[in-house]
């Protein structure tokens, strides 16, 4: 299979042009498959999808990301189409999940801007990838490679086609720095004007990849990329993970240390779920509690273990999560907290012999099998008591199941109080009103109300923390003669949780003693 790539650079519409041939099969028949979703986004930037190769034909199938194709037998098949920018106005979260196609850069991956013949994720692939229509000025970041020249634009991949599925690919106004981790070779793409230097962000990548590369015992990994982009406007950041990549979004304003978990995150999903076994898109919207609630447990615990988190924040993270939890549906706080969960049930019934790390290592020695919750239950019964089994069941499948047990957490630093806390409770429909640019929703027993907020207040601004009752909300409207800023502390009914403390004492005599 082959790919090649040319742009038609405008500044009112850049135009990433993608010619697809691959060798046809005996029957002349074949299925396309488009991007048409990823990551929550419905992906609207692939047109004019049309055959070039003679004998050819493309016709409309029922679903949305298929289309039938009918070729010349046994003969080398060619189709062309063009990918665009599909919103309107500035980068912000979370468009970077649609192909980013600008006059100054691209940045694509495979879910989201490749078309291709159907196939397996574990079927044998030999893709060439031949980028060397891009503008001259602009340099390459792939997970296959990158470059600066443009005589050296062509990558080549062989193995299974889930490499390629779920491969990064950047070009354009980046500065490409090639440096190591653990003495393998690494990569760092970066565009913008930052608060940091790129060395800075480098020393942060090593020290974040470091610490996960230590954990699995692995350091062989022959080459891994990073990119790092600005959001043209707000506060956010966002990292995924990639085939021998992942990339960063953040605020032009931020610091990169501050994003650490985030980095450590992205690095744990080379293994968690990337090594783990064939995962099916029907079991990935199960087990979210665990392929992403597990990682962001571990991004934290792994950095707090290696020095580069304190104490007082790791506990602040585990802590609000465990406030959330009760009433959460959220992938990333309940997996934490029965992450946490599970490492003290494993710790307390093998009198400390045996952690959640050993339950980690099994599932990438298993990864012959399919990755399903019914084998991450398996896996994890063999290190628990029949009633644990069944209460691990409980919070896997009930969001109202609560932890009984996490005093071997952290032991003998750490001592586990059920303190009464304020729930989180913005006190109007927040969606709604976004959507909306004015106040909608408010309810008359909340906080918002109280402090002034009403329905139909035109909205100017606003910046709230979600889920932290403790952190003040403030929502700039339009009072009776001027704008007014409503500020208050969005704090609900308070719940009974368990929250974790440090005993002071025995962590200052010995903080290396904490089960971490």
């Amino acid at each position: 299979m082959r790919y090649a790539f040319t742009i038609t650079v405008a500044d009112t519409a850049t135009v990433l042009h993608v010619i697809l041939s691959f060798r046809g099969n005996a029957t002349g028949v074949d299925e396309l498959k488009l991007p048409s979703h990823w990551a929550g986004q419905t992906i609207a930037a692939m047109s004019n999808l049309r055959p070039l190769s003679s004998g050819t034909t493309i016709s409309e199938r029922a679903a949305a990301d298929r289309r039938a194709l009918r070729y010349l037998p046994n003969q080398r098949v060619v189709v062309a189409y063009d990918i665009r920018k599909d919103w309107q106005g500035p980068l912000v979260p979370p468009m970077q999940f649609h192909p980013v196609i600008m006059p100054q850069y691209l940045e694509i991956n495979g879910d989201n801007g490749l078309v291709f013949p159907a196939m397996a994720d574990e079927a044998p692939a030999a893709v060439d990838f031949d980028w060397r229509g891009l503008p001259p000025t602009w340099t390459l970041a792939t997970s296959f490679g990158t470059s600066v020249d443009v005589a050296d634009r062509c990558q080549s991949y062989v193995g299974p086609w889930t490499a390629v599925h779920g491969a990064l690919f950047a070009a354009g106004d980046f500065r490409i720095h090639r440096f190591q981790i653990g003495g393998q070779s690494a990569a760092f793409a970066v565009r913008g004007e930052w608060v940091f230097s790129d060395a800075d962000a480098i020393t942060q990548i090593q020290k974040a990849v470091s610490v996960v590369r230590d954990f699995w015992h692995e350091n062989s990994i022959p080459y891994f990329l990073v990119t790092l982009k600005p959001y043209d406007a707000g506060g956010s950041s966002d990292g995924s993970g990639f085939t021998n990549a992942f990339w960063l979004y953040l605020a032009p304003r931020d610091s990169l240390a501050t994003h650490l978990t985030l980095l450590s995150h992205e690095a744990f999903h080379g293994w968690n779920v990337r090594r783990m076994g064939p995962l099916s898109d029907a079991e990935d919207a199960v087990i979210g509690w665990f392929h992403e609630g597990f990682t962001e447990y571990y991004a934290d615990l792994l950095l707090y273990r290696a020095h580069l988190l304190p104490l007082a924040r790791y506990l602040e993270n585990v802590n609000r999560d465990l406030r959330r939890f009760p009433v959460s549906s959220n992938p990333y706080v309940r997996g934490r907290v029965i992450a946490l969960w599970l490492d003290s049930q494993i710790r307390g019934l093998s009198n400390d012999s045996l952690s959640l790390d050993n339950l980690m290592f099994d599932m990438v020695r298993g990864a012959a099998a399919p990755l399903t919750q019914a084998r991450i239950l398996e896996t994890a019964a063999r290190y628990l008591s029949p009633v644990a089994r069944a209460e691990l069941a409980r919070m896997v499948q009930s969001t109202g199941a609560e932890p009984t047990e996490l005093s071997h957490a952290l032991a003998p630093c750490i001592t586990v109080m059920i303190d009464s806390v304020p729930t989180f409770d913005i006190g109007f429909d927040l969606p709604a009103s976004r959507a909306a640019k004015r106040v909608i929703g408010v309810a008359q027993s909340s906080a918002a109300y109280k402090a002034g907020l009403r329905d139909g207040q035109a909205i100017f601004g606003m910046s709230v923390f979600n889920d932290q009752p403790d952190r003040m909300a403030r929502i700039t409207v339009q009072g009776d003669t001027s704008r007014t800023t409503v500020a208050y502390l969005p704090r609900g009914r308070s719940i009974s949780v368990p929250q974790l403390h440090v005993r002071e004492a025995a962590y200052a005599s010995n903080p290396g003693a904490c089960h971490a």
